[in-house]
């Protein structure tokens, strides 16, 4: 481009487009294995991740109507995008501050979403590194220590010596 022409578009903005809403499988090749992305986050400080085509999105956590006598983990309902959404919360610690959270959706029939404190990325992995949980479910003890209560993950991954439980998302939508 010459110096006198201007870029098309408007001044000091990008001139790529939209990023893309949708995620692609990635593609194979030369024998490669396919590379599992996942969404970390944190609940109460402990690293959680969940697979990103379980995900429909990222939203600021809006205002929670509590419900009366919800299952464990559910504790109420917001509305997100004109949608009712059941809003579970895996840190059963009723005294945490009502800091920024982040609502992460769920895809699914009914609309779900999960508490997170902060969001750390997203992670591509290869299959190799993601390991099953023994009994599929991971006993956690809560901060509180009103007891033990099971973490719906099915499998895990290493991140350095930490070890990261990846949600599993129909075992969460079951409680």
């Amino acid at each position: 481009m010459s110096k006198g022409k201007k870029a098309k578009g408007v001044q000091g903005k990008p001139a790529w487009g939209a990023i893309p809403m949708h995620l692609d499988e990635p593609e194979t090749s030369k024998g490669k294995a396919n590379q599992v992305s996942v969404l970390t986050f944190t609940v109460n400080d402990e690293l959680m991740a969940l697979r990103v085509e379980h995900t429909e999105g990222v939203v600021d956590c809006p205002r929670i109507s509590p419900l009366p006598s919800p299952p464990d983990p559910i504790i109420g309902v917001a509305s997100v995008r004109g949608r009712m959404t059941l809003v579970c919360d895996l840190s059963l610690n009723a005294a945490r501050k009502a800091a920024k959270r982040r609502l992460i959706l769920i895809k699914g029939e009914a609309q779900l979403g999960l508490l997170a404190d902060r969001l750390e990325g997203v992670i591509a992995l290869s299959p190799k590194k993601i390991r099953p949980v023994s009994s599929g479910k991971q006993p956690v003890k809560d901060r509180n220590s009103k007891g033990e209560f099971d973490l719906p993950t099915a499998s895990f991954f290493k991140s350095g010596n930490l070890r990261v439980h990846i949600i599993d998302v129909e075992r969460l939508a079951d409680m």
